[in-house]
């Protein structure tokens, strides 16, 4: 990959400072992981090392990950593979070399557009087999939630801040959503729990989380297509 590697430096080193996604596919770790493109040296490329439940993530040298860079008008994505970890860093970088050409995908997958959808959640349990002894499983029920912002990729989603015990980052869920009339589900994994978000006298707390999809299918991906879509027309004005 060495030759696709210079033929991508250019529009890699363009792309410096710019978010990017991690995804690990299968194992322990699988989810989506977000980081920042820091450096491009050595026909490797620098990005922050990302973080899983609160630890530098484990990753192994030939882990194989998938990358996607945002960048203004598109996305670029490419097969990476883990060539060694840099912790003694003031900012630790996870240093990634390139199995795949770097290609541009459509955008549209990946636009992220503001909502205020209700919405529940279910928690179906978790890929680890073994949690460490701190950790209890969520209790099995429904609980509300407001989808906040959403993508063809992942959701982010706020809930008040009692709830907090129905989440795991890691856990499996089932959502129950409703848009335009149209209701259906979505399974899915909560990645990450983000931020705290302070109420005000009247309201409770709430509590941001990240939620990335097993998979859409084709009814899901159409009106959640067409809800974006809707969206973006509207931002613009």
């Amino acid at each position: 990959m060495g030759s696709e590697f210079e033929e991508a430096r250019g529009l890699l080193e363009s792309l410096i400072d710019s978010k990017l996604d991690l995804l690990i596919t299968s194992g322990l770790y699988k989810g989506s992981y977000i980081s920042t493109l820091a450096e491009v040296s050595e026909g490797l490329v620098g990005v922050y090392h990302p973080s899983h439940k609160g630890a530098y993530l484990l990753t192994l040298r030939g882990t194989e990950l998938l990358m996607k860079i945002e960048a203004p008008s598109c996305v670029y994505q490419a097969a990476v593979a883990v060539a060694r970890s840099d912790l003694s860093l003031q900012i630790p970088l996870l240093w990634l070399k390139l199995i795949s050409a770097l290609e541009k995908v459509q955008r549209r997958m990946f636009v992220r557009v503001p909502s205020s959808i209700n919405g529940s959640a279910f928690f179906l349990g978790t890929a680890e087999e073994n949690l460490p002894e701190d950790v209890s499983l969520p209790p099995q029920g429904w609980f509300s939630v407001r989808i906040s912002d959403i993508s063809l990729g992942g959701i982010g989603i706020s809930l008040k801040e009692s709830l907090i015990r129905y989440c795991l980052e890691g856990g499996r869920y089932l959502l129950l959503i409703t848009i335009g009339g149209n209701t259906f589900f979505i399974v899915g994994k909560l990645v990450k729990i983000l931020a705290r978000k302070e109420g005000d006298v009247k309201r409770e707390s709430a509590v941001e989380i990240g939620f990335a999809y097993e998979g859409l299918s084709v009814f899901a991906e159409k009106i959640m297509g067409g809800y974006i879509r809707q969206q973006e027309l509207m931002t613009r004005g």
